[in-house]
């Protein structure tokens, strides 16, 4: 039942009662722990949030799991988790997350240990055939553990569309190394990252989603689902599809799926339970939301394109803007995918090796994926400003944000 996923409705309140049965439908967790696993569950609590907002996984849902979990007499059970370090944005103290989201109380309820992957003692791991990162430091609980179950939450994401359960593995990386897998490609990273640590069982919380830049109330979308699977990509490429988002538009689920022999998509999923169609909603994705807030910026996108382009297309955008080029961002068009024909623009910016046969058009940034630096290099060329400006005030924001949240991200 290696790539079936269990996907079961929540009936009033039952949220536990959900679980069990994603689970049940998934094959159990029979052979998988025994009483001598020592077991990491592995949730999503990247800020100080409540439950319940889709941003962060519900407390409810790691509750139960842990439950579960503990049914089947393991050797140990840590509840686990780093918060986000933040690349264009602050750390966050786990503590505190801990605390607000409901997770301390959980695991004090169930006698479990609570764990800290930021200040936890790692393990400085070399990845055979990396993509882009070949050492990373990963938390020695997480590498210690013989299972691993990831909790993610259905939810959006600037840079890669979705957060589901491979993205979610970066909370073991260490505090600040986190900023790594941004500066070397993210997605690429964590496919990198999953080659050494990946869950061996995901529960995704689908109680609540959330979409767009994760404004509460108003990008929450409830869903009331619970899905599960021993297989992470296959959960993942079932959640991208009750999101509505395309999973070849998303790099890090089509390297993923190329590793392992399949194709993006539900094909050869053996998808149990309730009907992801009849349940799927459009999410708005972290880029589309963005992208509405330069509305002087044409971005023409073909059927090929994916995170790889836009994620850097993000931090340029930000940049020039923060430089205080939205002005001579107007009229900028940007090119990214395998488009067909191009309408005429005074200035355009090509992006990644899909547009390559568009590079005659304007300054070109090649590759897949293009460096960030080789994209704000293009955009700035493109619209005439001083690229050196730009990355001063992109190093400059970053240091300072990152300073102003060290002794949070230590917590």
């Amino acid at each position: 039942m290696e790539r079936t996923v269990g996907v079961a409705g929540v009936r009033g309140n039952d949220v536990e009662g959900a679980v069990r049965e994603a689970v049940r439908l998934a094959g159990g967790l029979e052979g998988l722990i025994t009483g001598t696993s020592r077991v990491l569950v592995k949730p999503n609590i990247w800020s100080p949030q409540r439950s319940g907002t889709g941003s962060i996984t519900d407390s409810r849902v790691t509750e139960a799991v842990t439950r579960l979990v503990l049914e089947h007499g393991p050797h140990s059970v840590v509840i686990g988790e780093g918060c986000g370090a933040g690349y264009d944005g602050l750390g966050w103290s786990t503590e505190e997350a801990f605390t607000i989201s409901g997770t301390r109380d959980v695991a004090e309820r169930l006698g479990v240990e609570l764990r800290n992957l930021n200040t936890d003692t790692y393990e400085d791991v070399r990845i055979e055939n990396a993509l882009v990162m070949d050492r990373v430091r990963i938390s020695r609980t997480a590498m210690e553990s013989d299972v691993i179950i990831g909790v993610p939450v259905l939810k959006s994401h600037r840079r890669t569309d979705i957060s589901l359960s491979l993205k979610n593995m970066k909370g073991v990386m260490h505090g600040a190394e986190k900023r790594k897998s941004h500066r070397l490609g993210l997605d690429q990273a964590i496919v990198d990252l999953n080659s050494v640590v990946c869950p061996h069982f995901v529960v995704l919380d689908a109680t609540v989603g959330m979409q767009g830049l994760w404004s509460y109330p108003e990008d929450c979308i409830p869903m009331g689902l619970i899905l599960a699977g021993c297989h992470a990509l296959s959960v993942d490429l079932a959640g991208a599809s009750l999101m509505g988002v395309d999973p070849r538009r998303v790099m890090h689920l089509r390297y993923m799926a190329e590793r392992e022999g399949m194709t993006p998509d539900l094909e050869g999923i053996n998808v149990v339970g309730q009907q992801i169609a009849e349940y799927r909603k459009k999410f708005k994705t972290g880029f589309q939301a963005l992208s509405e807030r330069y509305p002087q910026v044409t971005i023409v996108i073909g059927e090929s394109a994916c995170t790889g382009c836009t994620t850097e297309l993000v931090t340029a955008l930000t940049y020039l803007d923060k430089a205080g080029y939205s002005p001579e961002m107007g009229g900028l068009q940007v090119v990214i995918g395998d488009v067909e024909t191009v309408s005429p623009a005074s200035r355009v910016a090509v992006l990644g090796r899909c547009a390559a046969q568009h590079a005659h058009l304007g300054p070109f940034a090649g590759g897949c994926a293009p460096s960030e630096e080789r994209v704000v290099g293009v955009l700035c060329e493109a619209c005439g400003v001083d690229v050196s400006r730009v990355l001063e005030v992109r190093d400059r924001v970053r240091e300072e944000m990152w300073e102003s949240s060290r002794k949070s991200l230590e917590s």
